[in-house]
């Protein structure tokens, strides 16, 4: 019998970095996500799973993986990333409920169909993990400490309905809180890809070894309150030119601003700063922007609402 699960891609629009220590952050399910299906082998087979991952990306074709169980048990790297990263969970799962791995995955093929283009960060990992957890019956917030980290709010994304409110509460365990966010100026923002993934654990790591004033966290969760509140373009957007002056200045990074000077309006970086997307805030007309983006060689230039869910 065919089986079916769908997860949503995320961004996170304000508390990047600081999230990981209480700060809320403000985050939303986007519309492409991951699609898996999982089949029962109709015959028997020499593997005891196999695992197809396929996409949106017509430049890369879709690869098949095979396991022998006794594989997740005790994972060696074979220098294969997905297949890699595949075991790592296996084992992890196993460790959260033993024997789950045998009794759900043996004998099954699994599809993965990935529907953003796998450079843009918007969760291939985070979807993976929100699948293996509902299928394998685990929570995923546990699957995720055991294998990739980070602070979950990708995994509220990935089932929400909506825009979330997200904080990691002192017990460890995620406060989400669905909001109804539909202010008018997200019409006049849009997402731009910076054609290169930034690596998030890379980024944790710089976050880590810096030394920052424990009351930025405080700042920044004002911000994000302010930000989900304001009913006005030009006031979100100091919001959000304060957001990015604090993050820069505490970690001493350079804000994307600074990488336009000239762009007609407030531009903020999002997740691991350097790569994946920023958000663009302006009255100027759409057309007007992408083109301004285009000759600067940014393609990927997407409106909030064809974005967001």
């Amino acid at each position: 019998m065919l089986q079916e699960y769908y997860y949503h891609g995320k961004l996170l629009l304000t508390g990047e970095y600081f999230v990981l220590d209480g700060a809320t952050a403000l985050a939303i399910p986007t519309r492409p996500g991951q699609r898996f299906t999982v089949t029962p082998y109709p015959f028997p087979t020499r593997y005891d799973l196999t695992w197809s991952v396929g996409g949106v990306s017509t430049s890369q074709p879709i690869s098949s993986y095979s396991f022998h169980a006794g594989e997740w048990k005790d994972p060696r790297p074979g220098g294969k990333p997905v297949r890699d990263r595949l075991l790592q969970l296996f084992h992890a799962a196993e460790q959260l409920r033993p024997g789950c791995t045998e009794e759900v995955l043996v004998g099954k093929h699994v599809d993965c169909y990935l529907e953003f283009e796998p450079n843009w960060g918007l969760g291939s990992s985070s979807t993976l993990v929100s699948f293996l957890a509902e299928f394998l019956g685990m929570d995923p917030y546990a699957l995720l400490a055991g294998t990739f980290g980070g602070s979950g709010y990708d995994l509220a994304c990935a089932t929400a309905a909506g825009p979330v409110l997200y904080e990691r509460g002192e017990s460890g365990r995620p406060l989400v809180t669905p909001i109804d966010w539909r202010t008018d100026w997200l019409r006049q923002t849009y997402f731009v890809h910076r054609n290169r993934k930034q690596d998030s654990r890379q980024g944790i790591r710089a976050y880590r070894a810096a030394d920052v004033a424990p009351q930025v966290a405080g700042e920044v969760s004002e911000l994000t309150g302010l930000l989900q509140a304001t009913l006005h373009l030009r006031a979100a957007a100091q919001l959000l030119a304060r957001h990015e002056r604090l993050i820069a200045e505490a970690l001493a990074l350079r804000p994307v601003q600074e990488t336009f000077p000239d762009f007609p309006g407030t531009l903020k970086s999002l997740g691991a700063w350097g790569g994946d997307f920023i958000w663009a805030l302006s009255e100027q007309p759409r057309e007007r922007l992408r083109a301004y983006f285009a000759e600067r060689g940014y393609g990927t230039f997407i409106p909030y609402h064809d974005m967001a869910l």
